[in-house]
């Protein structure tokens, strides 16, 4: 193993610049996909972030009864998923509206002889991974009950962000299968001209007796350390972009969406980057092994 690490950096200096280029292009396509897991990341802590404050709200007639009440409660009450209820009446909503636009008040509202809010209960749900689908779930049992003139939860803007979302992870997958392809022909290439530059030797080692092994695994380091610098580097460029980000923008980020900070990808994602990274170098010198050096060894 010390020949072939021997060999390896012999292989490196002899191509040096090839390599550095072939590790700088790595770096470049691993900051792309690492720059939007980093925007999906933050996109998902926004949506986790903001649905702690989505709150389901039914509006109710103004002719509902206090049976049809009642029964609107108990169903409320006894669903493990809620953990408040607030009943907000006609009048207390009427208030609420005019204080709201105290300042900005208009002949219209001034005018107005007649309260047009409903009443409503405001349900809060306890925190979950599933928080959406439960509210969502729950939302469907109000809107065909008596008493009760409509519900409301944002659904629209959801529905259009988890669209968005699912785009993003698609997007991801494409992105990444493309620079994963484009990365081993490049490593496959460097490999190949790191071959070149010492093809005599390496037919003089043939013959005077080399195993296939011990001509091949200094091929197979040199991909797979290409590979793992490129892949470091990538990470150190995003984790300072990212504190860049956080200095520059967190209070701008806290004042749109209270208690959110611009993260850095998780340590699973982070370990995948860098066996990808590897994976990736390995797959790119087999490439070429299989291609040029292994009818050499028939």
């Amino acid at each position: 193993m010390t020949s072939s690490a021997h060999t390896t950096l012999s292989n490196i200096k002899s191509n040096l610049q090839v390599f550095l280029v072939s590790v700088a292009t790595i770096t470049v396509a691993f900051s792309i996909l690492g720059l939007f897991l980093v925007i999906f990341v933050n996109l998902n802590s926004f949506l986790t972030t903001w649905s702690k404050h989505v709150q389901l709200i039914v509006y109710l007639e103004d002719d509902i009864s206090k049976d049809q009440r009642g029964v609107l409660e108990q169903l409320i009450s006894t669903n493990p998923d809620v953990e408040s209820m607030t009943f907000i009446s006609k009048e207390s909503a009427w208030a609420n509206f005019k204080n709201t636009f105290s300042t900005k008040k208009s002949d219209f509202i001034d005018e107005l002889k007649f309260n047009p809010l409903p009443s409503s209960y405001n349900i809060k749900f306890r925190p979950s991974p599933e928080r959406f689908t439960k509210i969502r779930n729950f939302a469907e049992l109000f809107k065909e009950r008596e008493g009760v003139e409509s519900v409301e939860y944002g659904e629209k803007w959801l529905r259009a962000f988890e669209k968005f979302m699912l785009f993003i992870r698609i997007f991801l997958l494409a992105v990444g299968g493309l620079l994963s392809l484009g990365l081993i022909l490049i490593i496959s290439n460097t490999i190949k001209l790191s071959f070149y530059s010492r093809q005599e030797e390496i037919e003089l080692m043939l013959l005077i007796g080399a195993t296939p092994g011990f001509v091949r695994i200094p091929f197979m380091l040199e991909g797979m350390l290409q590979g793992l610098l490129g892949g470091i580097f990538a990470l150190a460029l995003i984790k300072f972009l990212q504190l860049y980000i956080q200095v520059q923008f967190q209070g701008s980020l806290e004042t749109i969406v209270r208690g959110m900070e611009f993260q850095y990808i998780s340590q699973p994602i982070i370990l995948i980057l860098l066996a990808s990274s590897v994976f990736i170098g390995w797959m790119g010198s087999y490439i070429f092994i299989r291609q040029f050096l292994s009818p050499k060894f028939k």
